[in-house]
């Protein structure tokens, strides 16, 4: 089972994901408005950023270079390098992930998926780029990618540190 695909996990307190996933997890016990909502804020969210994007869309219907072969997105949201989550019979992907145009996939974002490891879900991880973060001095990590790559990764291993411990 891909990542984008398994259930919600928990994350640490103050790691900002919750709010999120309080959502989608009501969800689960047959609220599919909050789900709903959850999605609407996480596109809201990622609208700055290049947006989200349907897994089969034909805009990213391309190939990803990641460093060597070709890969698909399906290929590389499947092995851990892009991350998505499902809504709605769909895996959305936040665009910010690929670098444009050529659709290669970004080392920023991939490296702090790499640091974040595997305690967060799909639904998790598009809530930890986008929410407030404490060791960000509140930022949250996708506004720091660029010029703060090296806090961003910090904030991910202390992140993954206290989600997994």
């Amino acid at each position: 089972m891909s990542q984008a695909q398994s259930t919600p996990r928990t994350t640490a307190p103050g790691s900002g994901a919750g709010r999120w996933l309080a959502a989608h997890a009501q969800a689960d016990c047959g609220n599919p408005s909050a789900q709903d909502r959850a999605f609407i804020a996480l596109q809201n969210a990622y609208r700055p950023h290049r947006g989200l994007l349907r897994q089969h869309s034909t805009a990213v219907d391309g190939v990803c270079r990641p460093d060597a072969p070709d890969n698909d997105i399906e290929d590389l949201v499947a092995v851990g390098v892009l991350f998505g989550f499902p809504w709605h019979d769909a895996v959305w992907i936040p665009m910010f992930q690929i670098d444009m145009p050529g659709l290669k996939v970004a080392t920023g974002p991939q490296r702090v998926l790499a640091e974040l490891g595997c305690g967060f879900d799909g639904w998790a991880l598009a809530s930890w780029f986008v929410q407030p973060n404490s060791w960000l001095a509140s930022h949250s990590p996708i506004e720091c990618l660029a010029s703060r790559l090296p806090d961003v990764l910090e904030a991910a291993r202390a992140d993954r540190f206290l989600t997994t411990g």
